[in-house]
């Protein structure tokens, strides 16, 4: 996964194609492009330098699952136990979504066949979704999505343990068969839960759903900062063999891109 931020407009063409020689050596062809737009910033838009990055990744015959609108204030307004005050703020959300699709949209036809499809930068979590009700709500408003769209989307999950692991696994189930990829963070970087909590989720989830390996460890919650881990315990984790869809978070924090991408302003 790679997340876009405009400290990176400084890395050279250069750079960047060492960054992607370096993804492609660990048989890594697909990116998950976190956002193309975050907040009122649009990195430049179709002909910025995020696009151009992109356009890089492509003549080297990479794919990417394309990132749309993020709200920087998404944690803070979805965090409510009100149905009626997620779904006003969700279908605002959804708009503005589908408004950077629009945008972007004669880009994405140009390079269609680099797209796998779209990746919906909404984090679910059973925290902010931890009653039946909100989880069917936000289920129901995603199918509606699935149609807007002429590719598969695609949304990541993680895990707070608020609820229990089987409303989870069929709340995984209900996404995917609306044609909702779903993408589980294994919460390792974080550590907000203990190891075998983590595995008795994970265990758990449907092979039909994908994993996200965080490669980082977090320093701190409020704000959120966190390290890279050491190229030793890197490579144990990317060679570790799953029977799923594996992507690793974040593309900053892998130990080839230090020096290149960087942690803070």
């Amino acid at each position: 996964m790679y997340q876009p931020l405009n400290r990176d407009q400084t890395v050279t063409m250069s750079q960047w194609q060492t960054v992607l020689a370096q993804i492609q050596q660990q048989r890594i062809n697909a990116l998950i492009i976190q956002w193309a737009q975050y907040g009122t910033e649009t990195f430049g838009g179709t002909e910025g330098w995020l696009a151009k990055r992109l356009e890089s990744w492509f003549i080297q015959g990479g794919t990417v699952w394309f990132g749309l609108y993020s709200d920087p204030d998404y944690f803070r307004q979805i965090h409510t136990q009100s149905l009626q005050q997620q779904i006003t703020y969700l279908h605002h959300y959804f708009s503005q979504i589908e408004y950077t699709y629009t945008q972007w949209k004669p880009w994405i036809k140009r390079h269609s066949a680099s797209i796998q499809g779209f990746y919906l930068p909404l984090e679910l979590s059973d925290y902010d979704y931890s009653t039946q009700q909100q989880r069917q709500q936000i289920t129901q408003l995603l199918a509606k999505q699935v149609s807007k769209y002429d590719k598969p989307l695609m949304i990541s999950l993680y895990l707070s343990a608020t609820i229990d692991a089987n409303a989870v696994v069929e709340w995984v189930e209900q996404l995917t068969a609306i044609g909702i990829k779903v993408i589980v963070q294994d919460g390792s970087g974080t550590q907000a839960l203990t190891n075998k909590v983590r595995q008795q989720y994970l265990s758990l989830l449907p092979s039909n759903s994908g994993i996200i390996k965080e490669i980082f460890k977090q320093s701190s919650a409020k704000p959120f900062t966190a390290n890279r881990i050491n190229k030793m315990n890197y490579q144990i984790i990317t060679r570790q063999m799953n029977n799923r869809d594996t992507y690793y978070f974040s593309l900053r924090y892998a130990p080839f891109s230090q020096g290149i991408l960087k942690l803070i302003d």
